[in-house]
């Protein structure tokens, strides 16, 4: 009886997190939504989750952080800075998981320049929290909290949502059939 619980709670679990990100994904904070660089500067992002954020001005600034737990992916993290003037202070901290490795030994990851970033805003992994001591050791300095955007990813797409929720709809159901025909 109290697996049969456990198992339905569980279903519940995905069902809800399924539907909550299926409707998010299209009315919502996953929807991707499009800033300019003064606009992030000035009022911030909102609650968006997924944002293409224009003119960007990079650094061929980054470092590169190994992950503390095993199975976890290393990183690189670098500062993103508003186009007008120059400024130590970031606007905001980039990250990502995909790269190539052999940049960081030739410490070409990051090319100077102004381009469109887009991904979703994402806090740093804690495994990888040791690359913002280190870009604070480079000198940047930020106020607390700052935002955090794991380029280059998206929102989970909505057919997996979808999948999500009609598996934990089919387990439940499923399971309920045969627990009262084994009863009957």
């Amino acid at each position: 009886m109290i697996v049969r619980i456990i198992i339905i709670l569980l279903c519940l679990v995905f069902f809800i997190n399924g539907c909550n990100s299926l409707i998010s994904q299209f009315f919502g904070t996953h929807k991707l939504r499009s800033f300019e660089m003064s606009t992030v500067v000035n009022s911030g992002i909102g609650d968006a989750d997924y944002v293409e954020i224009s003119g960007a001005r990079l650094e061929p600034v980054f470092v590169h952080q190994e992950a503390e737990e095993p199975g976890s992916p290393p990183i690189i993290l670098y500062p993103v800075f508003a186009k007008e003037g120059p400024s130590q202070q970031p606007v905001l901290l980039a990250w990502t998981a995909d790269f190539f490795d052999p940049c960081v030994a030739a410490d070409t990851c990051i090319a100077a320049g102004t381009r469109t970033l887009k991904g979703v805003v994402r806090p740093i992994p804690d495994a990888n929290l040791a690359g913002l001591d280190q870009l604070r050791e480079k000198g940047y300095r930020w106020e607390e909290p700052i935002l955090t955007l794991n380029e280059n990813e998206a929102p989970v797409a909505w057919y997996w949502n979808a999948l999500m929720m009609l598996g934990a709809g089919i387990v439940a159901i499923g399971m309920e059939a045969f627990y009262n025909r084994k009863k009957a």
